[in-house]
């Protein structure tokens, strides 16, 4: 009778051990440096907010089981969770605080349509435009950096995508480091 309590709980601890996965994974070190990713609260967000379109897109291709639509909003609320605590460590007023998260979701499922849509499409050149618009804020950067962060993005929606679903609903996903940028000169 109380099963779906312990279901909910189980799939609960698997949202938060995804999110936990993404966070950690982007907090390496070579997407600062390697990839010149801005380390700021901003940056930090549109890194995260690109692998979690990772997971988000594969769990939208079996979005129609109902654990995996429960997953998919378990992850989000402990995302969003994770946000509004951010944003009162940074200082950020009570009364901002509801203000800031919501932009940061407008601004999250903006990034997540545009990736998805460029991923369907197979559209490269517009995966790289919505990645440079979103990640780096348009600013200059070059193009071997655009060219590694893509490629690296695209490896990672290979990789994720070829994950047992089952795995997923367990809370497990596994990103590769990115392998190198090639030089420009």
């Amino acid at each position: 009778m109380l099963g779906f309590l312990f279901k909910d709980k189980k799939l609960e601890r698997s949202a938060h051990n995804l999110f936990a996965q993404i966070i950690e994974h982007t907090r390496q070190p070579v997407f600062y440096t390697d990839y010149a990713v801005e380390d700021s609260l901003d940056g930090r967000f549109d890194l995260m907010a690109m692998h979690m379109s990772l997971v988000i897109n594969k769990l939208d291709q079996s979005a129609q089981e109902q654990p995996v639509s429960d997953l998919k909003r378990m992850l989000q609320e402990a995302m969003f969770d994770n946000l509004d605590l951010a944003m009162r460590e940074v200082g950020v007023g009570d009364l901002g605080v509801g203000k800031r998260v919501k932009e940061m979701a407008e601004a999250f499922y903006g990034r997540i349509k545009k990736y998805q849509e460029h991923l369907k499409l197979h559209d490269r050149s517009k995966l790289q435009e919505a990645i440079h618009r979103n990640l780096y804020r348009e600013r200059e950067t070059s193009p071997g950096i655009l060219d590694g962060i893509t490629d690296y993005y695209l490896e990672q929606w290979q990789n994720i995508n070829e994950y047992d679903l089952s795995g997923v609903l367990a809370g497990n996903v596994r990103f590769n480091l990115p392998t190198g940028i090639e030089s420009d000169e």
